[in-house]
């Protein structure tokens, strides 16, 4: 499994739902997941209890509806070719276990950036306290992006790219996973390029959320 694709099953290790099993696929495309339906009156007694697991509490949370449907609208096109570089390749949307999916991978330079809706499951940032912190190689704690509590993580010491989940309300988050480009692996900082991407998607969804 390459560095990009470890970094991209961390995202699935945020999900609570057990069908969050990634394959990558044959063409190096994202990895996808299957999603089983939770069941609702599960949902809502975890959502009564939100946060749990020492996550923060979202204080002014942004509304579900400032997610663009397609989460290759969650950037500008400017914005993707000035992390990428002007051959930047037009997004690939998925749907995953943990909620819509977009990817913009570069294969020329091995540069690339992932967005993903974490809506399923219904539990935010709590849900990476709970299960994502305990294994994490590399774990930062984020006090504010843009007003909302964050957090950086690594599922191993040695990858190139990392995650930055962003919680704008207590029952979901967005993800942004920053991969640099091969020629720069290991002189930047992909938790702080990741910090900065995700800096840019809030202020587009507060920008949607008329912020």
């Amino acid at each position: 499994m390459t560095r990009i694709l470890s970094a991209v099953v961390g995202l699935c290790l945020a999900a609570v739902l057990a069908a969050c099993a990634a394959t990558p696929a044959s063409n190096g495309a994202a990895p996808r997941g299957t999603l089983t339906k939770p069941d609702p009156a599960s949902l809502s007694s975890k959502a009564n209890a939100l946060p749990h697991s020492g996550a923060p509490s979202v204080a002014d949370p942004l509304p579900e509806s400032a997610l663009p449907s397609d989460p290759c609208q969650a950037f500008t096109r400017p914005q993707i070719v000035e992390a990428l570089g002007e051959d930047a390749p037009e997004g690939e949307r998925d749907d995953i276990a943990t909620g819509p999916w977009c990817s913009w991978q570069d294969s020329a330079t091995g540069a690339a950036v992932f967005v993903n809706y974490i809506t399923a499951t219904r539990e935010g940032l709590s849900n990476l306290y709970r299960n994502t912190k305990p294994g994490a190689a590399v774990w930062r704690e984020i006090a504010s992006i843009g007003g909302f509590p964050a957090v950086a993580f690594k599922t191993h010491e040695d990858e190139s790219s990392c995650s930055v989940t962003v919680g704008i309300a207590d029952e979901y988050t967005v993800a942004v996973v920053l991969a640099p480009s091969r020629a720069k692996q290991g002189d930047v900082d992909a938790c702080a390029l990741s910090e900065r991407m995700a800096g840019t998607l809030v202020d587009n969804l507060r920008a949607r959320a008329g912020r």
